[in-house]
């Protein structure tokens, strides 16, 4: 079994940024650790699975509450590297990530996904994620 880790250290972190680069094309790398430690400060929790000497998946969330839905356990970033996906790595980290979610009492496990990404679409389909809601976003 794959084991998950929660990148803490720089080191850690920096090892995260092939698998999170695909997702996060717009970041920069030379950025990316204090980024990830600033928004740690405020309740990001990155996890990963390392084999083969590198980073192969990551998830990236927080848990906080909303009127609309109460306390949920919120999935910033899931990636995995592009050779190393359909071997059940983003399953193994939902899986993990549920159960934090029930320990911390949390009502609902909630994402938003853009719409071209139809392969994440299919493993949120059938991990029995709902599409809830349109997501609404205006640049300032």
């Amino acid at each position: 079994m794959n084991e998950i880790k929660i990148a803490i250290t720089d080191q850690d972190i920096a090892s995260c940024w092939e698998a999170m680069s695909l997702l996060r094309p717009m970041l920069k790398e030379d950025e990316f650790v204090q980024q990830i430690k600033e928004m740690q400060k405020e309740g990001y929790t990155l996890l990963f699975i390392f084999e083969n000497n590198r980073v192969v998946s990551l998830a990236g969330y927080r848990i906080w509450t909303m009127l609309y839905c109460g306390k949920m356990l919120y999935i910033d970033d899931l990636s995995t590297l592009e050779n190393s996906r359909g071997k059940g790595y983003a399953s193994t980290l939902l899986n993990h990530i549920y159960e934090i979610a029930k320990e911390q009492n949390c009502i609902s496990v909630q994402l938003d996904s853009g719409p071209t990404r139809t392969d994440a679409h299919k493993l949120y389909f059938k991990e029995n994620f709902t599409i809830s809601a349109f997501h609404f976003n205006k640049q300032l």
